[in-house]
């Protein structure tokens, strides 16, 4: 399909006849003002094609023109598998629809727009537009231009018939994705996106009636369960109340006790007498052992006393040692002191050298960037200088379309009644059959040949100055039109003062010089927008750079007085001192951490020194002490005589201890053992519990008894055998129906895996006909760069020589605009390839790409256009004059 004419009546602003002139095969570009109607001829276009005749829809009822009952009219023309056809349609009021090929009509209303849209292989569904193919992703929209293509299910499927004519039919086209749309249904009613079972759903409703019949069965069965185990325990207590109820076994254990309860007080008796022999025995010990102690105690005593005076007489020589050393440490202690004192005073100074040199630095980089932003204020001021200047102009002028549109109003109106007027009115003829004696004025004007005078208004004839004649129109026969014309002509010279303008030629030219303001408006604001500036920002966009400038001179300024300089030093002077400094400091450094281990180590000699002398006067003021002690319990004087007595004590005390000794030993002989009088008691205590324990066992069984008998009477009639069985059966098929469902669920999720995993791994060979397309578009304006493509020909991201890749959304503006018209260029192109030529249209396209960057993106438009036919809507004239192409214009009242 390839454009060759639009026209519209009753649309938008066009409430006249309106039609594009120039179209035809390869790059069209339609240049003109902003609100011109570029955007409203896209909107006509894609309703004609797109809309039923009979569509009450928003999109078309806003292109009706406000003020005017009128159809809403588009005729378009194209031609198509070289033939030539015309579609005309008129929208809301006396719709209709009319189709013609090669001149000759070949359908009406619903037919012409079937028709339409089976040549174009289109396909209508649910009342929605039918430009949802690859005309949704060509034709782009005004502030649409920036979206990346994202082919709608229609699209897709345009796209990859034309792929599967090229690689094939494959895993991974449409048919794959069919399969994948159903089993995705079909998994849908049976699961969840977790994989869970789907309340409602066949597969839940089979597990949750196996669980619940489980659990019946569950239930029923331990019911029966505890049937069977009660009656087992009432045999059991029964058997065991009637051997606990013996008599001859109970008067047994009588007997029993009363035999363990004499034993246990004869043992006790005897012990009782043991323990007092004991204790006798023990007394007598622990006085022998006091005296053998005191002894002991005082023969140690004097050998200690002898030692420790030895042992102090021997630490005086160790202290002198531990004085010599201290000295020798604390004279090289105090001269690493005064060398560190020395480092740190020159490291201030290098400290306020080094605080100096990057103050320096700073104040050098500072000024280097001043000369950036001093060209980037000028270019700034003068950019605000020619907005100015524009904006006062444009305030200036007061030609506007409206002014405009109301003089033409104006003028038809005065030409129709002057029209009306001449057709009723008397002519007036004059005629010479000769020379005129006389001076012939008509109207004040010399007359020297025949003419002739419509007498709309009073004709004047003057002759020779003597005779003057009047013609007037009748009297009342065209009064109301020549009321109304008077009228218009006082409206026209009003609407000319208003505007500054004497003629209407005089309005219409400023109104084409205003044009002029407002198209270099437009190329002032794009110029603004290409610096980075918002519209409302660019004044304190300049207030910003020239405190930034002021700020800098002034710190340059400040710097240099408190350093004392005239002028900054050069960069390379600063970074030579600053490395000087720095090997400085890294000397000072190396030789302050010798400095600082000398004085560790002699400190940590004084921490010894001190520390062992410490240790030795606490070691001797130890010992003195026991020897003072020592001394004051054993004096030198009577010292033999003291021991000589404890040694007799320790005798005397000897033999009390054996005496009581053998008195002990004779009654232990007599009496039971510890072990034997406990062992009787725990007899006792043990015969005494199972006399009581039998009573009470006895007891215990007949309550148990009485309560199994209970239970067992109240489960006997329920039936539970054959409840039991009933569930068994009931959930032996609910288990098989859960099982058809699980396996149906894992044989679905297993196809559709396996379709998917295909699907993936043939990706690439099915945008491999887009990339081959894409590369010489993409080489155009990105050399050397890859697109990376997704699931149903999606842009994610941009591969371009240097590490890394870019994802689409991260890109600036500018950029993924200009890759999404690259990629729909590429689309354009395969779908052309198999000839199926869709035109591509771009309305107000490419807003934010630079000077260099336009320029790649009109040759890779340039080469669209020898494949295709290419048609571009925008307001900037002059930057797109270097796309060359078809310049087309907007024709009114043809």
């Amino acid at each position: 399909m390839r454009l060759t004419s639009v026209a519209v009546e009753g649309v938008g602003c066009f409430g006249v006849p309106t039609r594009i002139e120039g179209l035809g095969p390869s790059v069209n570009i339609l240049s003109a003002a902003n609100e011109a109607g570029k955007s409203t001829f896209f909107k006509a276009i894609r309703a004609c094609l797109f809309e039923r005749h009979t569509t009450k829809v928003d999109s078309v009822k806003n292109l009706a023109t406000e003020g005017l009952a009128l159809p809403v009219s588009v005729t378009l023309g194209f031609d198509h598998a070289g033939k030539s056809y015309e579609l005309r349609k008129s929208f809301l009021r006396s719709a209709a629809a009319s189709l013609r090929c090669d001149g000759v009509e070949i359908a009406r209303n619903r037919e012409a727009d079937e028709t339409v849209w089976d040549l174009l292989g289109i396909a209508p569904g649910g009342g929605r537009a039918v430009d949802e193919a690859a005309f949704g992703l060509l034709w782009v929209a005004q502030k649409h231009s920036f979206d990346a293509p994202e082919p709608s299910e229609a699209a897709r499927t345009a796209l990859n018939t034309v792929i599967q004519n090229e690689v094939g039919t494959l895993v991974g086209g449409e048919r794959a994705r069919h399969i994948l749309g159903q089993l995705g249904n079909e998994l849908s009613g049976l699961i969840t996106d977790t994989g869970k079972p789907r309340s409602g759903g066949a597969f839940a409703e089979a597990l949750q009636r196996a669980g619940t019949l489980g659990t019946e069965l569950e239930t029923a069965q331990g019911k029966l369960a505890d049937l069977d185990r009660h009656l087992d325990e009432l045999q059991k207590a029964r058997a065991e109340h009637r051997q606990r109820s013996d008599p001859a076994e109970l008067h047994r254990l009588a007997a029993e006790l009363a035999q363990a309860r004499t034993a246990l007080k004869n043992g006790q008796a005897a012990a009782a007498v043991l323990a007092q022999c004991v204790t006798d025995e023990e007394l007598a010990h622990a006085l022998l052992k006091s005296s053998r102690s005191a002894c002991l105690s005082l023969q140690e005593k004097a050998g200690r006393i002898d030692e420790n005076r030895r042992r102090c007489a021997a630490f005086q020589a160790d202290f002198a040692t531990l004085d010599e050393k201290e000295e020798s440490a604390r004279a090289i202690l105090r001269e690493t002191t005064a060398a560190i004192v020395s480092l740190r005073q020159e490291a201030e100074a290098e400290d306020a050298d080094e605080r100096r040199l990057q103050r320096l630095s700073a104040t050098i980089e500072r000024a280097a960037a001043r000369d950036g932003l001093a060209a980037r204020l000028a270019v700034l001021t003068g950019l605000e200088d020619r907005l100015a200047r524009n904006g006062a102009a444009l305030k200036a002028s007061l030609a506007t379309e409206a002014m405009v549109a109301s003089l033409d109003l104006i003028e038809r109106e005065i030409s129709n009644l002057s029209a009306r007027l001449e057709a009723g009115a008397s002519r007036v003829a004059i005629e010479f059959m000769g020379a005129s004696p006389v001076p012939l004025f008509v109207d004040g004007q010399s007359i020297a040949a025949d003419t002739s005078r419509v007498a709309v208004d009073p004709v004047t004839i003057e002759l020779g100055g003597e005779v003057k004649i009047t013609v007037s129109p009748p009297a009342g026969s065209h009064a109301t039109a020549t009321s109304q014309r008077q009228d218009c002509a006082r409206k026209l010279n009003q609407l000319l003062e208003s505007c500054g303008a004497i003629t209407p030629s005089e309005l219409r030219r400023a109104r084409a010089a205003r044009l002029a303001l407002e198209n270099e408006t437009a190329g002032l604001d794009a110029e603004r927008a290409a610096l980075g500036v918002k519209k409302t920002r660019l004044a304190e966009e300049l207030a910003g750079l020239r405190a930034d400038i002021g700020g800098i001179d002034a710190g340059v300024a400040l710097t240099l007085a408190e350093l004392e300089l005239a002028a900054l030093p050069d960069r390379e002077k600063v970074e030579l001192r600053r490395h000087e400094l720095s090997a400085a400091r890294k000397t000072g450094r190396e030789r302050r951490v010798q400095l600082d281990l000398s004085a560790e180590t002699q400190n940590a000699i004084l921490e010894s020194v001190a520390s062992e002398r410490g240790r030795l006067r606490g070691i001797r003021a130890e010992i003195q002490n026991r020897l003072d002690t020592d001394v004051a319990d054993l004096p030198d004087t009577g010292r033999a005589q003291i021991i000589q007595q404890a040694e007799d004590a320790w005798r005397r005390d000897e033999a009390q201890h054996r005496a009581k000794a053998i008195v002990a030993e004779e009654r232990r002989k007599d009496t039971p053992s510890t072990e034997e009088i406990t062992r009787l008691a725990n007899r006792v205590t043990r015969l005494e519990e199972g006399v009581e324990n039998q009573r009470a066992v006895l007891s215990g069984l007949d309550h148990h008894i009485a309560h199994l008998e209970g239970q067992i009477a109240a489960a006997g009639g329920d039936g539970l055998g054959e409840k039991v069985a009933d569930l068994r059966a009931r959930l032996d098929l609910a288990t098989r129906d859960g099982a058809r469902q699980t396996e149906r669920v894992e044989t679905l999720k297993l196809l559709r895996d396996t379709i998917e995993a295909s699907y993936n791994s043939r990706r690439e060979q099915l945008n491999a006909p887009l990339r081959r397309h894409l590369l010489p578009y993409l080489n155009d304006v990105f050399p050397s760069a890859e697109l990376a493509l997704g699931d149903g020909f999606t842009i994610t991201g941009i591969k371009r020589p240097g590490p890394g890749s870019e994802t689409f959304e991260r890109l600036s503006d500018g950029t993924r605009e200009q890759i999404a018209v690259l990629v729909r260029l590429a689309m354009g192109s395969m779908i052309a390839e198999r000839g199926d030529e869709v035109p591509i249209i771009l309305d107000d396209a490419l807003v934010f790409s630079d000077d260099a960057r336009i320029e790649q993106m009109f040759d890779a438009l340039s080469r669209a256009g020898q494949k295709q036919q290419v048609i571009v809507l925008t307001c900037r004239s002059r930057t797109f004059t270097g796309l060359g192409g078809r310049q087309l214009k907007i024709a009114k009242g043809v």
